[in-house]
């Protein structure tokens, strides 16, 4: 196959983002939980931030921030029970546990393992 052949890939356009923004951390227990749920696509990684208003707790010095964001895609049909779990778990009615959205993706596409690889896994 040369470089001027174009290959179509296939895609999904009925996928969300979901973004779980974490203040006081917990990130690691949200993949958790979403794993059991069989969701596996999603990451997480650690930010520096805090919601506006909340002071520092070292008079003045800023602390370092717990903050954590998960983001997962889903299917558009699972996007509202999942969003409805995450916010329950995540205590979000309390003010300044975090919040949580949904974006709609315009494309997304699957990631297909050769057949080799998907008897390693």
């Amino acid at each position: 196959m040369s470089q001027n052949d174009n290959v179509d890939i296939p895609y999904i356009d009925y996928t969300r983002l979901i973004t779980c923004i974490l203040y006081e951390g917990g990130g690691s227990r949200v993949m958790e939980l979403l794993h059991h749920k069989g969701l596996n696509e999603c990451h997480m990684y650690s930010v520096r931030g805090n919601p506006i208003g909340r002071a520092s707790l070292a008079g003045g010095l800023p602390e370092i921030p717990k903050t954590e964001i998960v983001n997962l895609v889903v299917s558009a049909d699972q996007a509202d029970y999942v969003y409805a779990m995450l916010y329950e778990e995540c205590d979000m009615k309390h003010q300044g546990k975090g919040m949580i959205f949904v974006n709609r993706l315009s494309r997304s596409s699957r990631v297909a393992l050769p057949p080799e690889m998907e008897h390693a896994a």
